[in-house]
């Protein structure tokens, strides 16, 4: 059996489910989309099927300048990459722009 790619709802990133854990998978089962954060009930597993039941989106997320990954902060000050551990301070400034057109 092979992994299997699951295309998340909320973002449209793709996700891998590794082949061994696929046979242990039930209905009502759930995992974290690894791009924006929702999270991802399995309605179905033959054929399988998704549905966000929170979405991810909402919260304050950076992309660490060192690996690339995409996780979610609190907002604060200096955060480190939960990967490989960089610390940073991230640029809020596309936030307080983004918040602004939005007013």
């Amino acid at each position: 059996m092979e992994d299997l790619e699951v295309i998340c709802p909320e973002c449209g990133e793709a996700n891998y489910l590794l082949a061994e854990d696929l046979e242990e998978l039930t209905p009502d089962d759930f995992f974290e989309c690894e791009s924006c954060g929702a999270y991802l009930q399995i309605l179905s597993t033959d054929p399988l099927e998704v549905v966000v039941i929170e979405d991810g989106e909402e919260g304050l997320f950076v992309d660490c300048p060192e690996c690339g990954l995409t996780f979610e902060v609190d907002g604060e000050d200096e955060v480190v990459c939960p990967e490989c551990g960089h610390r940073f301070m991230p640029d809020w400034s596309d936030i307080e722009e983004d918040e602004e057109d939005l007013a």
